[in-house]
């Protein structure tokens, strides 16, 4: 893991938040799909209404404060090899004779 740049930015989106884990050494792949997903289905994510830290809405984006944004991935890592779940069922394939 790299050590953390003095000049980070004060808020980051979903997707400079998934570059800024990426770069950091946090998670080998991320993207802002895959951080707005975790968003989503993780119970102990902290921000958004209701939640312990607002989003920060600037022009039409939902920033997340840098600080503790890097902090919950450090403690909460993305698992690398976990497949989403299927948006259909899987078609099974025909059998050979």
């Amino acid at each position: 893991m790299v050590s953390i740049p003095d000049n980070l930015p004060p808020f980051v989106t979903f997707e400079s938040g998934a570059r800024l884990l990426v770069e950091l050494g946090i998670t080998q792949h991320a993207t802002g799909d895959t951080i707005r997903y975790l968003a989503r289905t993780r119970e102990d994510w902290p921000f958004g209404d209701g939640n312990r830290l607002p989003y920060i809405p600037i022009a039409n984006a939902r920033t997340m404060e840098t600080g503790a944004f890097l902090e919950y991935f450090r403690k909460n890592p993305p698992q690398p090899d976990v497949r989403g779940p299927d948006k259909k069922p899987r078609a099974r394939r025909p059998r050979r004779s």
